[in-house]
């Protein structure tokens, strides 16, 4: 968390919004490529894309990735699964946080990629940061250093989670920077819980955030384990 940060940690930071300001830059040509550069087979991997980074797909995954874990007395695939869903559930929090107060113009909207209506907090115009990316990094983050002794699978879960935030932008649902700053938040909160849960050694003691959904509402669980 900011509080504990050291030195590296704003470095990071500062790498990140510097990128994403330079990426702000190349907004408009940007979309103007991905738009007059589509085709068939690009629509069918970005709608693909699109799908990994919704949680109405992505969470019955982990969740049953979770369910794996349980029948097969897998402590690690269960573990793997409550850290993704923390990430998930963490990231989708601060991504809709910046959404309300940014209030950035979607490129669907025509508008150039300095509309912004922020700071205030409205649900019109939701395009900083990307949520989708942000949901797909924070599992693809996870299960990447969890599984890191497979060689395959960090390559294979950052290679879909890249598609998701390339698919918005194929889709003209948000621009590059909020994009790359979408992704940049899931794999640093992933980083971040791996760390505080590394650290605390033990399943007890600690905070854990959980998505909850039922019929009535979509929201988070808070658990805190003494």
């Amino acid at each position: 968390m900011p509080f504990n940060w050291d030195k590296k940690d704003w470095l990071k930071l500062g790498l990140v919004v510097g990128a994403t300001g330079s990426l702000m830059l190349l907004d408009q040509k940007i979309k103007n490529f991905s738009q007059n550069n589509q085709s068939q087979v690009a629509s069918k991997f970005a709608i693909l894309g699109n799908d990994l980074g919704n949680g109405a797909y992505t969470l019955p995954a982990v969740g049953s990735f979770y369910l794996y874990g349980y029948l097969a007395d897998d402590s690690k695939a269960r573990k793997t699964s409550l850290l993704a869903l923390e990430s998930f559930a963490l990231s989708g929090l601060l991504t809709s946080g910046l959404k309300v107060l940014a209030e950035r113009h979607r490129p669907s909207t025509g508008d150039l990629p300095t509309t912004w209506d922020g700071p205030r907090i409205s649900m019109k115009n939701l395009s900083f940061s990307s949520g989708h990316t942000a949901s797909s990094f924070s599992i693809a983050t996870v299960f990447a250093e969890q599984y890191k002794d497979h060689a395959w699978v960090p390559p294979v879960a950052y290679s879909l989670a890249a598609l998701t935030g390339l698919s918005r932008i194929y889709s003209n649902a948000h621009w590059s920077s909020d994009v790359f700053f979408g992704g940049a938040i899931g794999y640093f909160m992933s980083k971040a819980i791996l760390k505080l849960h590394k650290d605390d050694g033990k399943a007890a003691n600690h905070l854990m955030i959980l998505p909850s959904v039922s019929k009535e509402m979509t929201g988070v669980r808070v658990k805190y384990d003494f």
